[in-house]
């Protein structure tokens, strides 16, 4: 991936996280409301109802307004831009009564904007938020000019405390800024160096996975096919609602990963069970049976300390339960339905698709239009029917990789 690709994808979860989080914290200031109700009714503090019940309305629309923008996926800039200017809004209002003193509260806009890590965003909430506590003290200045004994007029009041928020103000942009442009580079270089990490982890896997390819040839090819079609598949799952916060980036591209090590377990299968041009024996069926286990076992062992925890947990996954079936009809657990972890699933019509493209020691390959009436046959018995639906719709891709494929097998027959 490029490093321009990288950088957005980046920001992209970066703006969808804040946003997310900016969203929670307008759904718990509701109870801030609740709090002024109390208090007022103790004697508190003397906050009109009405006043409240404004504030409350406005923190009640931008919590709707915000839970809906992340819900649905709007547009993720106008999601950010709502949720600021929401609130500077709200913090501008609550400004405007002198019966509470909000202060630090205006540094709320540029502080969240932080999070964003993009500089010009802090720019922008930062100038809004100032907008908004300039309106806030003019219209408190009406007021509060009355209770200070050393001010006449409100633009007595008003311009001192102007001047001085307008100090801090600035120090605060500055402050702002910095810290955004400090993490945003620090988070960057962390993510280069996780980068660099995933494609080294990724080649160790590539290389234990081509390991199976010096023993047997076709199963070789089929790791790299099976591979690309798990990638294809996984892709078109994560557009589906029901898989969208399961099947992120980065669990895709994790599954990925792990595709190559579905069948590593065929290295410790002896030769003349492995590349007999025959159909297999019941008790030779049995033996190659066990490649599943001895995958999950082998990978459990060698990789432990090399991959990370989740690329190591998806790639024993679908090393151990690629052969599971939706109906329970499988190997070698006998697990069913959504029992057998997806990424399993996946690997399982990839697996099963390549089988009946590719020729084989003991059979010739089927046509694309074959497998796939061999495939949605089995669907919701073999295959999980989501699967094989995502399978459907990537028809023109998987035609795209057959081709290679036939015109190998002429060349190995010429």
């Amino acid at each position: 991936m490029e490093t321009k690709e990288i950088e957005e994808e980046f920001q992209n979860r970066t703006t969808d996280r804040a946003n997310r989080l900016i969203s929670q914290i307008f759904l718990y200031s509701n109870f801030v409301c609740l709090i002024f109700i109390v208090a007022h009714y103790y004697d508190f503090f003397n906050m009109s109802y009405r006043f409240t019940l404004i504030t409350w309305a406005l923190i009640v629309f931008f919590s709707i307004t915000m839970y809906l923008f992340c819900k649905l996926n709007m547009n993720r800039t106008l999601t950010m831009y709502t949720g600021l200017f929401g609130v500077v809004t709200i913090i501008s209002f609550m400004g405007t009564n002198s019966a509470i003193g909000v202060n630090i509260s205006y540094a709320i806009a540029p502080l969240f904007s932080c999070m964003y890590l993009v500089k010009r965003y802090t720019i922008i909430a930062s100038s809004a938020g100032y907008i908004g506590m300039i309106f806030s003290l003019f219209i408190k200045s009406q007021e509060m000019y009355l209770l200070d004994m050393t001010t006449d007029t409100p633009m007595d009041y008003f311009i001192p405390h102007l001047a001085g928020f307008s100090i801090e103000y600035i120090i605060l942009l500055l402050a702002c800024t910095s810290i955004t442009g400090i993490l945003r580079q620090t988070v960057l270089e962390l993510q280069d160096r996780t980068e660099r990490i995933r494609i080294m982890q990724s080649k160790e896997l590539q290389t234990f996975a081509n390991i199976v390819e010096c023993r047997d040839k076709f199963t070789g090819e089929h790791i790299e096919r099976t591979s690309r079609y798990v990638e294809l598949i996984s892709n078109e799952l994560a557009k589906m609602d029901k898989y969208k916060s399961i099947l992120t980036r980065d669990v895709v591209n994790t599954i990925i990963e792990a595709a190559p090590l579905h069948d590593i377990g065929k290295i410790q299968i002896p030769d003349n069970i492995l590349k007999k041009p025959g159909r297999l024996t019941a008790e030779e069926y049995s033996v190659m049976k066990t490649h599943s286990e001895i995958g999950y076992n082998m990978i459990g062992s060698y990789l432990n300390e090399i991959v990370d925890e989740e690329l190591l947990m998806y790639s024993e996954m679908m090393a151990l339960y690629h052969h599971e079936r939706y109906d329970g009809t499988g190997y070698p657990r006998g697990i069913e339905g959504e029992a057998i972890p997806l990424c399993a699933r996946i690997m399982s019509v990839a697996d099963v698709l390549d089988a009946l493209l590719s020729k084989r020691h003991y059979k010739d390959s089927f046509s694309l239009e074959k497998a796939i009436s061999i495939i949605t046959k089995e669907r919701g018995k073999l295959f999980d029917p989501d699967v094989v639906d995502c399978f459907l719709k990537i028809i023109p891709e998987i035609r795209d990789l057959e081709k290679p494929i036939k015109d190998l097998e002429e060349v190995e027959e010429l």
